[in-house]
């Protein structure tokens, strides 16, 4: 039986810009929408990714490029706890940043700017060191900045979601410790079932729980396991498996990351693309997950952190 989900990390930029010759316009709607139909994927984040030294107006040109096509798709939006509906599992959108490379000036007022398109989830950093914050690839000693905190603090005001995937364990802990509402980690694993620097130590998932936080399952190969064979949704399930004997299934979510929005198709992958999500619900049932517990990690989790909030 398919169980219609929410993903918390869909590069649609990318996704919008590699498919933006074939339509005048509404990409999501032309291209995805009947792909996210055909795997469940009921309720999508929008992310805007920013890693690679961008300044702050291509970051307000890749947003706008996310907003325009959601809107020339005709496709619900989400803005704040009304627009959150589990019954009506039409494909919906959250707008999310990924990166914050751009701003190096003027916290506050690019985060307002951000919120004001529509972005309701946010990092400070890829894998980059950048004005606000360190990411995994950056000097493991260095966490957030002055600057960081103040975007924090902003973000906290507006309830703007602060998304700690990426961030280096200097900056997680700055982050759990300068903001007041929880946190996500929207796409990011068990560091103890897979050790790459990407996924999360225990002790992080426990300290996020703690403060009522969510973590999206990441359907990226290299996060599930250092051996090839083992990349696939069963053994992402083993992940959730091991986070709900942690920290409880409550805060559990799926944040898939495909690749599929941004490389050519892989068919020797089980978790690629959105049209595969519903392998990852049949590995939660091979792990002995309840009908009830799969809805929650598929999609209940995230509304009910959503609806508290947003």
């Amino acid at each position: 039986m398919m169980i219609n989900m929410f993903d918390l990390h869909a590069d649609l930029a990318l996704a919008i810009r590699r498919h933006q010759s074939e339509y005048d316009g509404a990409v999501l709607r032309n291209h995805w929408l009947p792909i996210w139909q055909k795997g469940g994927i009921g309720w999508t984040a929008a992310a805007s990714y920013f890693g690679d030294g961008e300044n702050w107006e291509m970051m307000k040109d890749t947003v706008l490029l996310v907003k325009n096509d959601i809107i020339q798709s005709g496709l619900k939006q989400i803005f704040g706890p009304e627009d959150l509906d589990e019954k009506d599992p039409c494909t919906t959108v959250i707008m999310t940043i990924e990166g914050m490379c751009g701003i190096r000036k003027d916290p506050e007022e690019s985060v307002r700017w951000m919120y004001e398109q529509g972005n309701r989830i946010g990092s400070l950093c890829w894998n980059d060191e950048n004005a606000l914050a360190t990411g995994n690839d950056g000097d493991p000693a260095r966490g957030l900045t002055d600057m960081g905190r103040a975007v924090i603090k902003e973000m906290n005001r507006l309830h703007m979601v602060v998304d700690v995937s990426h961030a280096n364990e200097k900056t997680f802990w700055d982050i759990l410790d300068t903001s007041v509402l929880p946190v996500i980690a929207s796409h990011s694993n068990c560091k103890r079932k897979c050790f790459v620097t990407r996924n999360l130590t225990d002790q992080q998932m426990q300290a996020m729980a703690e403060k009522g936080g969510l973590i999206g399952m990441n359907s990226c190969e290299e996060f599930i396991s250092e051996d090839p064979d083992l990349q696939d949704a069963e053994h992402l399930a083993e992940h959730a498996a091991y986070m709900a004997d942690l920290i409880g299934v409550e805060h559990i979510a799926c944040g898939f990351d495909f690749g599929g929005y941004y490389y050519p198709e892989d068919t020797q992958k089980d978790l690629f693309g959105p049209w595969q999500a519903q392998n990852f619900i049949e590995g939660l049932r091979n792990k002995g997950f309840s009908e009830d517990e799969i809805r929650a990690i598929a999609y209940g989790n995230t509304m009910e952190f959503l609806r508290k909030y947003l």
